[in-house]
């Protein structure tokens, strides 16, 4: 991936979110994991890298072209982008097969046709072909999240943004989607991940980045921000979450 972002701020009310951010991300970085703290501006960033929303100072460059920030603009960015957040958003009245096929038709213009070809694959390809006629309920919370992401990869994605994706899971299912997510990474699928799973981190990224505060605290290569991380702040941070 090659990404870059310059001097990027962004406020909710008082709150200061990010503050003046400064990264550069280049190929051949296929996955970018954020960690930090919670409420340190993970969540933020994602939702800026996505498209979601807009920064409101700086520039994010996506291939050295700054990304405009009018609707239109984001919008096409947007569609190229597949998205897996804390909570799964699956539409509880639709069946697994329905959620995918949803937005391959309304949001990317395909064909029945077409969307009921793309999700029967997308769910073959994370073991879900014999859940596909059921509905959300029906589902254990690692089915549900692997409906998800079946969904964020129907559209064969440029970009996937994974926000805390097992935040909501228990650890059974959290190492069921964490393998799923690490199957992706080996295809060379491109991923951007929040996490607080700090082995999983350790294990999957090309490129970590520590947030705290709204600021980049640390970025660099997991066996070096993990085994000789420079600032104190990573350091404390690290000796609490890997004690136990």
């Amino acid at each position: 991936m090659n990404i870059e972002l310059r001097q990027i701020c962004k406020y909710y009310g008082d709150t200061h979110a990010l503050r003046e951010l400064d990264l550069i991300v280049s190929n051949p970085t296929n996955v970018l994991v954020l960690i930090g703290p919670s409420g340190g501006g993970k969540s933020t960033l994602m939702r800026l890298l996505g498209g979601l929303e807009s920064p409101h100072a700086g520039n994010l460059l996506f291939d050295k072209k700054i990304l405009a920030q009018d609707e239109s603009t984001l919008l096409k960015h947007r569609r190229k982008n597949g998205y897996l957040f804390q909570s799964f958003n699956l539409f509880p009245h639709m069946t697994a097969r329905e959620n995918v096929e949803l937005p391959l038709i309304q949001v990317h213009d395909k064909s029945a046709e077409q969307a009921h070809t793309l999700a029967a694959e997308a769910l073959a390809q994370f073991q879900l072909t014999g859940h596909a006629d059921k509905y959300p309920a029906q589902l254990s919370g690692g089915q549900q999240q692997r409906v998800a992401i079946a969904r964020a990869i129907a559209i064969k994605p440029r970009l996937l943004l994974l926000d805390e994706p097992t935040s909501a899971l228990d650890p059974e299912m959290t190492a069921e989607i964490l393998a799923v997510i690490e199957s992706l990474t080996q295809s060379g699928q491109q991923i951007i991940l929040s996490t607080h799973e700090m082995g999983f981190a350790r294990a999957v990224a090309d490129q970590v980045v520590f947030l705290a505060d709204g600021k980049i605290v640390e970025q660099g290569a997991p066996c070096n921000l993990f085994n000789q991380p420079e600032s104190k702040t990573v350091q404390n941070f690290l000796n609490k979450v890997m004690r136990y």
